[in-house]
């Protein structure tokens, strides 16, 4: 069985699509939902922390990150040795977001990319281009800086619970793309 782990932002791991995913994956994927520290008001050295203590990936291990997880999931690949990761990477950013500027800390200094592209086999970005939070822009220059495909719905805000996200089919089947 795959190993794969997930990796919220600023919700819990409990919340919008993540548990659907994780029981839609088996047998293929066996997805770890992880617990980050204080996902309402985070800091970015406890969510390393939590990172590093809650995953132990692999060659080939598949990450599925949302939001501002997205963020802390590049910083991880950025400063451990791994390699050979698959990512799905959903409203992705990596600049600071002038509506949230508590979340400033989590893209300082600036990723280094040509660290991270050594260490990602393959990549898909999912954003949408209604989405209120993490403009769409921002996830169109994170896809190109890691050479993801890139999928940008017309419409999905930023695939919360509130924007009718309690399931994800595509993400779903962009992990099962990405895992054969």
């Amino acid at each position: 069985m795959q190993v794969g782990y997930l990796i919220h932002g600023t919700s819990t791991r409990d919340d919008d699509w993540f548990p659907w995913l994780e029981a839609s994956l088996k047998p293929q994927v066996n997805l770890e939902r992880l617990w980050l520290p204080q996902p309402f008001d985070p800091d970015p050295l406890e969510w390393e922390r939590a990172m590093e203590e809650q995953m132990k990936p692999v060659a080939g291990t598949l990450l599925v990150a949302h939001s501002l997880g997205c963020s802390a999931t590049l910083r991880y690949i950025e400063q451990n040795p791994v390699k050979d990761l698959r990512l799905v990477l959903v409203g992705a950013f990596d600049q600071p977001l002038p509506a949230y500027p508590q979340l400033e800390a989590f893209c300082q200094p600036p990723l280094d990319y040509a660290q991270i592209n050594t260490k990602v086999s393959a990549a898909t970005i999912i954003t949408a281009r209604d989405d209120y939070i993490a403009p769409a822009d921002l996830a169109v220059q994170v896809a190109q800086r890691i050479a993801a495909k890139l999928i940008e719905l017309p419409t999905g805000g930023h695939f919360l619970t509130s924007d009718g996200y309690q399931q994800f089919p595509l993400v779903k089947a962009e992990c099962l793309k990405l895992i054969d």
